[in-house]
């Protein structure tokens, strides 16, 4: 008797587990699409800018220049950040290699890489919106407008209230 009374003691236990395991499981396995990034060249005189940065390469939190920027989630009421960092440059072809965290606070932080990112490129940041259909800004939501000998890239934002959003053809 005190064997069933156990089993029906740790069944009905794991049952409720069990249940929030495949609650969990499907919650951040059905979340849709991740931002990614897209590039639009010889962006730097086509749009206003509205903030810049320094994105160094390996940068660490002792640097006080900081590349973070946040905007208003045009699709989530929350505030979104982005954090572009330079990574290496290559001087033979004149490029940096990248990475940018997209920050979405409701929905989880993902971190990018870009590569091959020459100076006055422009760069979107697509964010899924609420049907999990990618969309983008039209114009870029910050252009690398230069590099200092390898050591620095220099980041300009465009300015978020111009960034009108659309479903992006990928």
């Amino acid at each position: 008797m005190k064997r069933w009374l156990l089993l029906a003691l740790a069944l009905a236990l794991m049952l409720p587990l069990a249940f929030w395991g495949w609650q969990f499981a499907t919650l951040h396995t059905s979340s849709g699409p991740s931002p990614t990034l897209a590039r639009a060249a010889k962006s730097l005189y086509k749009y206003d800018m509205c903030a810049q940065a320094y994105a160094f390469p390996y940068a660490d939190a002792s640097i006080p220049f900081k590349t973070d920027y946040t905007f208003a989630d045009p699709f989530r009421k929350t505030q979104d950040t982005i954090i572009p960092r330079m990574l290496a440059y290559n001087s033979q072809t004149q490029t940096i290699n990248m990475n940018v965290d997209v920050v979405l606070p409701q929905v989880n932080t993902y971190h990018l890489s870009l590569t091959r990112v020459h100076e006055e490129d422009g760069i979107f940041v697509l964010l899924p919106d609420q049907s999990n259909h990618l969309r983008r800004a039209q114009i870029p939501q910050f252009i690398v407008a230069s590099f200092l000998h390898g050591r620095l890239a220099i980041v300009d934002y465009t300015c978020p209230q111009k960034w009108i959003w659309k479903e992006a053809n990928i």
